[in-house]
C-alpha cells in the first residue's frame, strides 16, 4: 500500500508566522494555487480514497485533489494538527513573552512538552498514528491512498515510520502541498520519499 501523505496549502497564519493549531482557517490566495498545482500533479494517480484532516486548510486541499477524481473527501479529526491551546494566533516571541515557563520546557524537550491547554507532539502522534493504522485496515495492500493533513502530523508520522524518538521531528521540514510517502508492505512501514516539491519548483 502506498499511502500519499499531503501538506495542505498556505494560509495566512503560515505565511505571518502565527501558530494555527485546531483553528478553521482557509487557505490564501497561494494555498489555492499551491493545492490547484498538487492537484495537477496528482491527476494521474489512481486513489482508493482521499482522506484529510477536518480543518479546513486540509479539506480544501483535499477538495482541489478529489476534484480530478470524482471521489468523495473522507475527513478524520485524527490526522489533525496538533492541539496548541494558547498559543493558537501567536507568535514564537508572543509565546515567549506570555507563557515563558511552557515554552522554556518545550525548547528542552520539543516532543513530550505540552503546549499550554493544548497536547504535545507525542500525543498528537499517538492519535495520528491510529487514525493511520484505522485507515490502513480498510484497505488492500495494492491500493494507493490520500491523506492531506498537516506539516507537524507528517513529521509524528516520520517519526514513527522511522522509529525516531519524537524529539527529532524538529530535524525536519514539510513545504506546503509538498508530498511525502509511506510504503505498508508485509505489516511494515517504510518511508518513500519526504518533502517532495516539485510540481511547486516548476511554476
Amino acid at each position: 500500500m502506498h499511502i500519499l501523505l499531503v501538506r495542505h496549502g498556505e494560509t495566512a497564519y503560515n505565511a505571518s508566522g502565527h501558530y494555527q493549531g485546531h483553528m478553521q482557517i482557509s487557505l490564501n490566495e497561494t494555498g489555492f494555487a499551491q493545492a490547484t498545482r498538487v492537484g495537477e500533479r496528482l491527476r494521474q494517480h489512481h486513489f482508493a480514497a482521499i482522506y484529510s484532516s477536518d480543518l479546513l486548510r486540509a479539506v480544501q486541499t483535499a477538495t482541489a485533489i478529489a476534484a480530478h477524481h470524482h471521489q468523495p473527501v473522507v475527513e478524520l479529526a485524527g490526522f489533525r494538527e496538533i492541539d496548541v491551546g494558547l498559543w493558537e494566533h501567536l507568535t514564537v516571541a508572543e509565546i515567549a513573552a506570555q507563557f515563558p515557563t511552557d515554552f522554556a520546557a518545550y525548547r528542552v524537550n520539543p516532543g513530550r512538552a505540552i503546549y499550554t491547554g493544548g497536547e504535545s507532539y507525542a500525543q498528537m502522534q499517538t492519535r495520528a498514528m491510529h487514525a493511520l493504522t484505522t485507515v490502513m485496515q480498510r484497505h488492500d495492500e495494492h491500493d494507493t491512498i490520500c491523506i492531506t493533513c498537516h506539516g507537524g502530523t507528517i513529521r509524528a508520522i516520520v517519526c514513527a515510520v522511522l522509529n525516531l524518538d519524537i524529539d527529532n521531528y524538529t530535524q525536519m521540514w514539510i513545504d506546503n502541498c509538498a508530498l511525502t510517502t509511506v510504503i505498508h508492505q508485509h505489516g511494515k512501514l517504510r518511508l518513500g520519499n519526504l518533502n517532495d516539491n516539485a510540481h511547486a519548483e516548476t511554476h
